[in-house]
């Protein structure tokens, strides 16, 4: 087997085939590199291989729109550090190189299944797709008391930054979870959008919205301050044809859920079922790309007005906890029932601006 990209993916990956007796080859052009991103998810979504040492914080965190409301789900942020430590390569061929997309037929004269894990966007890959945009800054957690407002975490707070009674231009949110002890990761982010909202613009509303909510200056701004920005593909760019036994596995596959962005904890929850596939020499019918449902519901998000984006996420915020599941999901026999469910939570003029959303992205489909 060869894994190519050794991000949380690809080592995952490479690791859960040498623990099942494969050879591996590994392809990275800087192997041992920690990832330096988030990575989160939910609780379920961890497999059972994996311990608690790799988990940096869990909480329940809430959603802001209209109201304040708990989802009663578990909410990880895993400790990169541990997570790479965890997921050895020992006994690994391992090769410091970059592979571009002509290398590919190649490398399958080496290995009887090639896995392009490089990522949604890989080196070399531009097509143009809806991206999600963050700014972000790691404050004292006590520096962050007025944004939680005892909460354990904020998943979404989709109140207008400013502190108007309603978005008049397009809507972002603010992301607030615990990154190690002690330190608060809040960060403005744009869902999706194509283009999504620059960096310079989330940056002034972040700060804007933190001095609301009372988070000192020195906290957002000073010496000691770390930042994140993040640059996140909505969909994977590599769209055209594979190579016979290449596939593609995580963010560059069938792990990323357009709605959301998330692919790191899906793809550590499917590595055994690749790993089983893979070992039987029988991937081919493993999702390789998003769910289209999710593809859909990406497209008529990035067509709704601020106004029906908030009440969007209100519905959301109302479903039962085994729907929001599938929904964080992006996929499964209960996608589209979770998806009609939340459609109906909307107000009468919120479920028809979603339907004119829909319409709109299928007319207009990529």
């Amino acid at each position: 087997m060869a894994v190519v990209g050794l991000g949380p993916a690809g080592r995952a990956l490479a690791h859960r085939l040498l623990q099942a007796g494969a050879e591996v080859l590994v392809i990275d052009p800087c192997p041992e590199r920690v990832w330096r991103q988030t990575l989160s998810g939910w609780r379920h979504q961890l497999p059972g291989w994996l311990d608690d040492q790799v988990v940096a914080s869990t909480a329940r965190p809430v959603l802001r729109t209209r109201g304040t409301q708990e989802i009663d789900d578990p909410y990880l942020v895993l400790d990169n550090t541990a997570l790479h430590t965890r997921l050895s390569l020992a006994g690994a061929r391992v090769e410091e190189t970059r592979v571009g997309p002509d290398g590919f037929a190649a490398l399958t004269s080496r290995a009887h299944w090639v896995i392009d894990a490089r990522g949604a966007t890989p080196a070399g890959r531009r097509r143009r797709v809806p991206m999600q945009t963050a700014h972000g800054v790691v404050v004292p957690t006590r520096a962050a008391a007025g944004v939680l407002a005892g909460a354990e975490a904020v998943l979404m707070d989709w109140t207008p930054f400013d502190g108007s009674s309603r978005w008049q231009e397009p809507a972002s949110f603010l992301y607030a979870v615990e990154v190690a002890p002690g330190r608060e990761l809040l960060e403005e982010t744009c869902l999706a959008g194509e283009p999504p909202l620059p960096p310079a613009e989330l940056q002034r509303r972040l700060h804007r919205r933190l001095q609301r909510y009372g988070v000192p200056p020195d906290a957002i701004e000073g010496p000691g301050a770390t930042i994140e920005r993040v640059r996140i593909p909505m969909l994977p760019s590599a769209a055209d044809p594979l190579p016979d036994r290449v596939i593609r596995f995580g963010a560059a596959g069938g792990q990323l859920n357009p709605i959301t962005g998330y692919s790191a904890l899906a793809s550590l929850r499917d590595t055994d079922t690749w790993v089983n596939a893979l070992t039987r020499g029988d991937p081919g019918r493993l999702p390789q790309r998003p769910d289209p449902l999710a593809r859909t519901a990406l497209g008529a998000f990035l067509q709704l007005s601020p106004a029906a984006t908030v009440e969007l996420f209100d519905a959301f915020a109302r479903l039962p906890t085994e729907q929001q599941r599938v929904v964080f999901d992006g996929r499964g026999a209960g996608f589209p029932a979770a998806l009609f469910a939340q459609w109906q939570a909307m107000p009468p003029a919120g479920r028809l601006a979603l339907i004119a959303a829909t319409a709109r992205s299928l007319l207009t489909a990529r």
